[in-house]
């Protein structure tokens, strides 16, 4: 299907048609009329055409495209429930502008990061503005947004509905960002972590990790006695990254909490640090008292 095939159908007053044709956009090997095509699209009366159309541009928009997009950004935002419903469209297209690092949408960026956007799902209020912000936080990361630390931080405390996915991009968000003064949202995070979901602490250590944190062992070692086995071997695999001659004693305390593939994950994970002691630890390990950490260690060792 050629370009002015696939623009008859986006002309089409049938949904259905319209949606055929931003499905064969996809066909289109020359990026040019692509984009011009998608354009047309992302102003489409039916939601769901844009954002099919939003989700394709973020692969393959360009500056220029993406100077049209910020502009139906903003736009989009002055009425988010009813010319955005779900925050699909917006959410799509922070996808073009964090991959592209278009400074332009910085602000627009930031203000997405503190969308809530209240419909009625199922008869019942839902904030649908979750996955907007996560993809803000993101988006801002990629560019190397320095002067929004604040904004992501506060994502990471975020208490909207399934507000793990905002705070798990948040994390990610700031550990991309390389920067040593986000680890001071991760450092409360996992000092109080409350009630937050494993998932979300999880992504915190890892933020911390790779951002060579100094003091990481003051964050990551109270969680080796947790009495949560997923954030005890999350914990001992990120002690492991940390590089710290304490690594190895603290890793081997957390064997006798740990079963099956969380067991083994720790294992392998102490063969993979790069000394003399840990090899002779895991060597060590043929002969403990569990079959199954004796199976864990030569299936390391093998």
């Amino acid at each position: 299907m050629d370009s002015e095939q696939v623009n008859a159908l986006l002309g089409s007053k049938r949904a259905e048609d319209r949606i055929r044709g931003v499905q064969a956009c996809e066909r289109i090997e020359e990026n040019r009329p692509r984009r011009q095509l998608l354009l047309r699209a992302l102003t489409d009366r039916t939601h769901y055409v844009a954002a099919l159309a939003a989700e394709q541009l973020g692969t393959c928009a360009d500056l220029d495209a993406c100077a049209t997009m910020l502009d139906h950004f903003d736009w989009l935002a002055e009425q988010g429930p009813k010319r955005d419903p779900g925050c699909h469209v917006r959410a799509a297209l922070t996808f073009a502008f964090g991959r592209l690092e278009y400074l332009n949408a910085a602000e627009a960026l930031k203000r997405g990061i503190k969308t809530v956007q209240i419909e009625a799902v199922a008869g019942v209020p839902f904030d649908t503005g979750t996955h907007l912000r996560a993809n803000c936080a993101l988006a801002l990361a990629h560019m190397g947004s320095v002067d929004s630390i604040r904004d992501i931080a506060i994502l990471l405390f975020d208490r909207g509905d399934h507000r793990e996915e905002a705070q798990k991009a948040a994390a990610r968000a700031l550990g991309h960002l390389g920067r040593q003064e986000a680890l001071i949202p991760l450092a409360i995070k996992l000092t109080y972590p409350a009630n937050d979901a494993s998932d979300v602490i999880q992504e915190c250590m890892q933020a911390v990790v790779a951002l060579e944190d100094e003091r990481a062992l003051e964050l990551l070692s109270p969680f080796l006695s947790s009495p949560n086995p997923n954030l005890v071997a999350y914990a001992a695999l990120m002690v492991g990254q940390t590089g710290s001659p304490e690594a190895l004693s603290l890793i081997l305390k957390t064997i006798d909490a740990l079963r099956g593939p969380l067991l083994r994950a720790v294992v392998l994970g102490l063969s993979s640090i790069r000394s003399d002691e840990a090899q002779a630890a895991v060597r060590a390990l043929l002969g403990s008292d569990r079959r199954e950490v004796r199976e864990a260690a030569a299936e390391a060792i093998g």
